[in-house]
């Protein structure tokens, strides 16, 4: 017969692989019971002590919150609340897959920082292709009011990518409107006009918005509506102040203009299916 090994708490927590202080802290919130001094006044801790304390150790190095492993203990000893434990693990396990999702995301991220940074282009909020392609278009701006407009055009598209304000695809639409020699000489044109109307009063120059306002619309084919359709939980609002991002009140009730059209066309076709 094996006697009982006795210890002191520097001891068990030697063998726990852990500290003093956490097997106190162990101690305060029930997870570990108190052994009884003994006679010299000192505390001392068996194996089973030893056992226990590792296996809290275990439980909350995978994420077990401390309270939850009282209860799985509770359950172990009494064999009731089985079911409590079963949803509890099913629910760290869930919040574990949408903390697994935020990396895949972040991952994805950096690496095309990094592909970015490598490639010597700017590091971008924009999807590569969108990026280069607004890029591409400021340098070979027809005149300084065009390059003007693309440059607060790709300001505002980065702002949208960096909040989650805009669908990717809506972003990714730009990409292929540059890339196209009709699109992108009728989105040049409007951008033209953009310019154009910059520092006049709205009321004077009523028609040229409404026209500026439906040639922009009229880039919009019926993919991009559908891919904005289908996330439209993403929605078409700014993220920060419209005022801020179009200080001009001409353009800012184009865009104002468009952006109605737009959330309106999405619910009269979404709901016309």
């Amino acid at each position: 017969m094996v006697d009982t090994v006795f210890m002191r708490i520097g001891q068990l927590a030697e063998a726990a692989q852990t500290t003093p202080r956490t097997v106190r802290h162990y101690h305060r919130l029930g997870l570990l019971a108190e052994p009884v001094r003994r006679a010299n006044g000192y505390r001392e801790y068996t194996m089973d002590d030893v056992v226990r304390l590792v296996r809290i150790r275990w439980l909350a190095e995978r994420g077990v919150p401390l309270g939850s492993i009282a209860a799985l203990f509770a359950a172990d000893t009494s064999g009731e609340g089985v079911s409590d434990t079963v949803a509890d693990l099913r629910a760290l396990i869930g919040a574990v897959e949408v903390e697994q999702a935020k990396l895949a995301r972040r991952h994805v991220g950096l690496t095309s920082m990094l592909a970015d940074a490598e490639s010597g282009r700017t590091v971008s909020a924009l999807p590569t292709d969108v990026a280069s392609a607004l890029t591409e278009a400021v340098d070979t701006a027809s005149s300084p009011g065009v390059q003007r407009a693309l440059e607060r055009e790709r300001d505002l598209l980065e702002v949208l990518a960096m909040t989650g304000s805009a669908p990717e695809q809506f972003l990714h639409s730009y990409a292929s409107v540059i890339a196209d020699d009709e699109k992108r000489s009728r989105y040049l044109a409007s951008l033209s006009d953009w310019s154009s109307i910059e520092g006049k009063e709205p009321v004077s120059i009523e028609s040229a918005i409404g026209q500026l306002a439906c040639s922009i619309l009229a880039q919009f084919d019926e993919q991009t509506i559908a891919d904005l359709r289908a996330q439209s939980d993403v929605g078409l609002g700014m993220p920060v102040s419209l005022d801020d991002v179009v200080p001009d009140p001409a353009q800012r009730e184009v865009v104002l203009r468009v952006q109605r059209a737009l959330v309106a066309r999405i619910v009269d076709e979404g709901e016309g299916r």
